[in-house]
């Protein structure tokens, strides 16, 4: 995903939002947010590369870097929870039906959900930093039936980190939006690559504890036993 955006950016595509953030301002970043972390519909939409305008400008004192923080942050967290009840609303079969309409193969949505089965919470954490990832995610924990408390707030987390993230880079590479923009790409490779990692890393330690449990249990077992039973 963040590929395609890094190619727009290149055809010249960021000239447009730079001109739409320009002219509706906080309004446009808030808009735009709201699509990029909706279910399917994030997935053509460039809001990282709108973001990031949106920090360029504040440090061109166009825009107040914390009111663009702001209006972004409510527009992700508005957008995936939008996608979470419309995971909630229509199950697993809906969510899989969708994917496979935008070419997103089954065994990738396999992949998620299995990983999202055994660490849901952390999933949905660390996802919201992932371009891709987090539109499918919040509509997965929707359809598994997560609390709805549970989700906002560790997507809230993430999404928070990550909002702020992407106005401070646009701020501080100020008009250089190109070089910004192949930066995010680089970074969603690479805190994608964290993110596998770090569900690797949870699946093996609960692997490992689910045997160290099975022992424990089992040798508690056998000390209960009366020696002296036939």
């Amino acid at each position: 995903m963040a590929g395609a955006t890094v190619a727009g950016v290149e055809s010249g595509s960021w000239e447009r939002l730079l001109e739409l953030a320009q002219r509706y301002g906080y309004a446009f970043l808030f808009l735009i947010s709201v699509a990029e972390n909706t279910f399917l519909v994030g997935l053509v939409v460039p809001g990282d590369v709108a973001v990031v305008l949106g920090g360029a400008l504040s440090a061109r004192s166009q825009l107040d870097p914390i009111t663009v923080t702001l209006a972004v942050l409510a527009g992700v967290l508005l957008g995936a929870n939008l996608s979470f009840w419309i995971g909630r609303q229509g199950g697993v079969a809906l969510v899989e039906r969708s994917a496979a309409r935008f070419s997103i193969e089954p065994t990738r949505m396999r992949q998620i959900e299995l990983y999202f089965g055994r660490h849901g919470a952390k999933t949905v954490f660390l996802a919201s930093f992932v371009s891709g990832l987090k539109n499918l995610v919040p509509p997965i924990a929707g359809a598994s039936r997560m609390g709805a408390f549970r989700f906002m707030s560790y997507n809230a987390a993430g999404s928070t980190l990550r909002s702020a993230m992407l106005v401070a880079l646009g701020y501080l590479f100020g008009a250089s939006f190109p070089r910004a923009v192949e930066l995010i790409g680089s970074l969603n490779v690479w805190i994608l690559g964290a993110v596998l990692v770090l569900l690797a890393v949870f699946l093996v330690l609960g692997r490992l504890r689910h045997k160290r449990n099975a022992r424990e249990s089992g040798a508690n077992g056998r000390d209960r036993v009366d020696p002296g039973a036939p």
